[in-house]
């Protein structure tokens, strides 16, 4: 069986929605009705749309699943943590339990007042016997050691997270939120497009367990290559780790025969994953950072993610740049793409630098948001030329492969959920016995200052590896807030570093150039994170002027097909909520 080029069917419908995006008819609007927002482009790509409440995940089954919760009387934790641990089932390239993220909660609105909100951070910790130097060998940065095989894998910590967010904040029993993915794993899921694209990409990399579950008999001489697309995926051991865990909790998975399973599996194949390791793995809650663009509050990530940071610092260079006219020519003109080009520039290189695990160093953050830093930075800002920076800003001395899933429920409660494997297929390695992919999230610390990592990102000491310590993360879980505190926009998306940028350019397509919300992110996208140099354009996103005029400022490019797959939800004063799933993949919204 010929290897399949990746994403490949993914491009042509890419290719053939921008070229063909003026045979699109445009719909009818809720966005009209009274308590809608008024001079908005309407939509040529339908949402879901719903009267109560909304789960907008990478998966029909599991945003389904997640919308049956909220039927059912739970709340947005219930619907969330039901569509992830779902999602752990039919996304394992994306969402397994061997990977971790972050969750955002926010209450609804009290008396006209905003309620606190709170981050669950569940990222993948370092294990104990890990090193400094452990995959600089010889004088080499050995990031295949990092990104492939058992020493690749942190703690993953994705069923403490969404275990403790449910203690916290939920109300339905997490045997009953179990029961639906514990079903699937046993009966089986239709293997997509995109699962079987992934796989082929990782396919060299991955373990015996792994081909054993997700490939089957068909390549030349009867070798088993992945899966073809429509194939049904049985997964009797995951459906065990999930009974286990809903039986006995975290408990389930961090001790007794699974954690037994996982490690045994780990350092056979020489990793260095304890039982101590999992045993210790623990949460922590974290204060999310808040932000203010136009009269929204934006509520979004904390370290150890840089991308809650880096999405504030784009919204104030967007009102920097406003003043000086870039965006007059709307979206997609070489005006506005250059300012936001040098925005992204600036932020990617203050993360370099400063963001890192807070438990482990100081995040300058109070320094890197403040208006007079970022007045200083923005002088660096040509309107002729291309100017990237050379180096992070000087501050006082005092963080690709993902999926997201949105949800709001009726009383306005909402959560944004980012999580992670980081590489498709994660390590490549499954513990036998688990059916658990486990992460590569080990590739995500700076394996050497000033080493490329697999997304081309380098970093500095602030993130190098510690035992216990949690790598610097992309992930933007974000929740737009009304002036009463009302929870109107859940948004955040998968793609690595491409997270902050995709969700930022959602974010400005649909309150700063008035696009509709499905509009705003079809959208074509760009991204640039300082170094490497190029700026990468969604292929066939961009006209041939476009390119021309950021040559002539002196900009080189690259191109991507398919990244930052935008999950979101807007919510309306007229009792409307619109779910929207990236048309660019596999997701689908499910209202009540």
């Amino acid at each position: 069986m010929a290897q399949p080029t990746r994403w490949t069917l993914f491009s042509v419908g890419l290719v053939f929605l921008f070229l063909n995006a003026a045979a699109f008819s445009e719909i009818p609007s809720p966005l009209d009705t009274p308590g809608g927002p008024k001079d908005v482009t309407r939509s040529r790509y339908t949402p879901g749309i719903g009267t109560r409440g909304m789960v907008v995940s990478d998966d029909q089954v599991a945003s389904e699943w997640g919308a049956e919760i909220l039927r059912q009387g739970g709340n947005a934790v219930d619907a969330a943590v039901a569509t992830a641990f779902a999602l752990a089932v039919t996304r394992p390239h994306f969402a397994s339990l061997g990977g971790g993220g972050f969750l955002l909660y926010c209450p609804k609105a009290k008396a006209k007042t905003s309620s606190p909100c709170t981050v669950i951070d569940y990222r993948e910790k370092a294990p104990g016997a890990s090193t400094r130097d452990m995959y600089y060998k010889e004088g080499t940065s050995r990031t295949d050691l990092s990104q492939n095989g058992t020493l690749a894998s942190g703690v993953p910590g994705v069923p403490a997270g969404l275990l403790l967010a449910l203690e916290k904040f939920g109300r339905t029993q997490r045997q009953k939120l179990l029961h639906r993915p514990i079903q699937i794993a046993e009966r089986g899921y239709l293997f997509t497009p995109q699962s079987e694209s992934s796989a082929y990409s990782r396919w060299d990399f991955m373990n015996p367990a792994a081909r054993k579950i997700f490939g089957c008999k068909g390549g030349t001489n009867s070798q088993t290559v992945p899966c073809p697309a429509g194939t049904i995926i049985k997964q009797p051991e995951l459906a065990n780790t999930l009974r286990a865990i809903s039986r006995k909790g975290v408990q389930g998975f961090y001790t007794g025969e699974v954690a037994k399973k996982i490690t045994h599996g780990i350092q056979s194949g020489g990793g260095i994953l304890s039982l101590q390791d999992l045993a210790n793995y623990k949460p922590t809650i974290r204060t999310p950072l808040h932000g203010h663009f136009s009269d929204w509050d934006v509520v979004t990530m904390p370290p150890p993610s840089s991308g809650g940071g880096i999405l504030l610092q784009l919204l104030a260079y967007t009102d920097r740049a406003n003043k000086m006219g870039a965006f007059k020519n709307g979206p997609g003109s070489p005006e506005s793409m250059h300012a936001i080009i040098h925005a992204m520039s600036l932020a990617f290189a203050d993360r370099a630098h400063h963001y890192g695990d807070p438990d482990f160093v100081a995040n300058p953050l109070k320094y890197l948001l403040r208006p007079e830093y970022l007045d200083e930075r923005w002088k660096t800002f040509r309107v002729a030329k291309a100017s990237l920076p050379k180096e992070p800003g000087e501050i006082p001395n005092e963080p690709e492969h993902t999926t997201h899933l949105s949800v709001i429920d009726k009383d306005g409660n909402a959560v944004a959920l980012t999580t992670t494997v980081n590489d498709f297929w994660g390590s490549g390695f499954v513990p036998p016995g688990t059916g658990v992919v486990m992460n590569n999230q080990m590739d995500d610390f700076s394996v050497h200052p000033g080493t490329p990592n697999l997304f081309r990102l380098v970093g500095d000491e602030a993130n190098a590896i510690q035992p216990g310590k949690r790598p610097l993360s992309s992930m933007t879980p974000t929740i737009l807030r009304d002036a009463e505190g009302n929870n109107q926009i859940v948004i955040g998306a998968a793609g690595g570093p491409r997270i902050p940028t995709s969700v930022y350019l959602s974010l400005l397509n649909h309150l700063v150039f008035n696009m509709t919300l499905p509009d705003a992110v079809a959208a074509p996208r760009f991204h640039h994170q300082w170094k490497p140099e190029a700026v990468v354009l969604e292929t066939n996103g961009f006209t041939l002027e476009t390119h021309k005029a950021l040559k002539e400022k002196g900009y080189t490019f690259g191109q991507w097909n398919i990244r930052g797959l935008i999950h979101a939800i807007r919510r309306y004063p007229n009792g409307r909520v619109w779910g929207v799933a990236d048309p660019r993949g596999e997701g689908a919204s499910a209202g009540e």
